[in-house]
């Protein structure tokens, strides 16, 4: 059994480059606040709000650089307060509104409604040497097992697969809290 580090991830928001400029403004670039352990990704000094007919949260962090759609991932905690039902999944799919729930989305010079909303899938990030290691192949479905003060198995953790990534366990805030685990922590993969 591998460890493997766990990363804890709070709401967080992607976000495309056409709707950066809806939202902050024509030729605005993001402003890195601290790199992320996965290379060239950052979190950013900007935050939108994100809202429904039923709720809003404030202070959603933007995580950097641009992405090709803009994507909100929150815990299912959070999905309650805004009484929306997004889909467990990787990512969106803009064209597919089963893929996500509709958000409006809100930053200092403007707003956009974008079906956006999902709660991401536990995943594992794994460079392709570790993987092939560990004879993991890309979308196969893993169980990781965490031995803490409130042990638990999570089973169907995705594992991604890509060169430049580093080999880290993410986990929302919820799966976190249940297991009793924060980042910097380690899980035992089972595969």
């Amino acid at each position: 059994m591998k460890k493997v580090t766990i990363e804890v991830s709070a709401r967080h928001c992607h976000i495309s480059k056409k709707d950066l400029v809806l939202l902050f403004g024509k030729n605005y670039r993001l402003k890195p606040l601290k790199p992320l352990s996965q290379k060239g990704q950052f979190s950013c000094r900007e935050t939108v709000r994100v809202k429904t007919g039923s709720g809003q949260l404030k202070n959603i962090r933007i995580l950097g650089p641009e992405r090709e759609n803009t994507q909100v991932e929150l815990s299912r905690t959070d999905c309650r307060e805004l009484n929306i039902f997004p889909p467990i999944t990787e990512c969106t799919d803009p064209h597919n509104k089963k893929s996500c729930s509709i958000l409006e989305i809100i930053g200092p010079k403007g707003k956009i409604k974008r079906c956006a909303a999902i709660i991401a899938k536990r995943h594992l990030h794994c460079d392709v040497k570790t993987a092939k290691m560990l004879k993991l192949q890309n979308k196969q479905l893993i169980s990781l097992r965490i031995d803490s003060d409130r042990p638990l198995t999570f089973h169907e953790v995705l594992v991604r697969v890509r060169r430049d990534f580093v080999f880290r366990i993410h986990l929302d805030t919820d799966e976190a809290n249940a297991a009793g685990v924060k980042s910097g922590d380690t899980g035992r993969l089972l595969i």
